[in-house]
């Protein structure tokens, strides 16, 4: 997904993705701790295997050259073992930074949402005053009205704009 794709989606696409990848980092830890599990009973049971196979040794030199066999083919184990390990750890790796710069690009993204929609409160909010005060202006009676009731007049004149009550006093 480019940038540009990425700066389109709201906030609801983006913790979608987030969740996505959080998912597939639990899907993948889950993979792992499995593999990790079947590679220690795998472990367990060629420990067992390499004892009776030493007793066997004694016996004939038939089973010598069997547990050289053996002990090559664990060796090749033990390698395919490395390499899976560091691919998965490596895919990992990848997982949690690509997560993290989703993250951030989440944060710069819902960062400058939340200033655009600031300023767009503000700008409605000054040009309602404005409003407000051309026909308070036009309409004398109303603002006397408005002035004695306390709700309006802090609605109204006191917040954003700096305190409008006391401004047109």
């Amino acid at each position: 997904m480019t940038d540009k794709q990425l700066r389109s989606l709201g906030k609801t696409d983006l913790l979608r993705l987030l969740q996505a990848q959080e998912e597939e980092i639990e899907r993948l830890t889950a993979e792992k701790q499995d593999l990790e599990k079947r590679l220690a009973e795998r472990a367990l049971v060629m420990e067992k295997a390499g004892s009776i196979a030493e007793a066997s040794l004694q016996l004939s030199g038939v089973m010598r050259a069997a547990q050289e066999s053996a002990n090559i083919y664990l060796e090749s184990l033990r390698v395919m073992d490395d390499e899976y390990k560091g691919r998965i750890e490596e895919k990992e790796n990848a997982a949690n930074r690509r997560a993290e710069e989703i993250i951030r690009e989440a944060e710069q993204c819902a960062a400058a949402r939340e200033a655009l929609e600031r300023q767009t409160v503000e700008d409605l909010w000054r040009d309602f005053r404005g409003r407000v005060d051309q026909y308070m202006k036009a309409h004398s009676e109303l603002d006397e009205i408005i002035r004695g009731n306390p709700l309006l007049t802090q609605t109204l004149f006191a917040g954003k704009s700096g305190g409008g009550a006391n401004r047109r006093e």
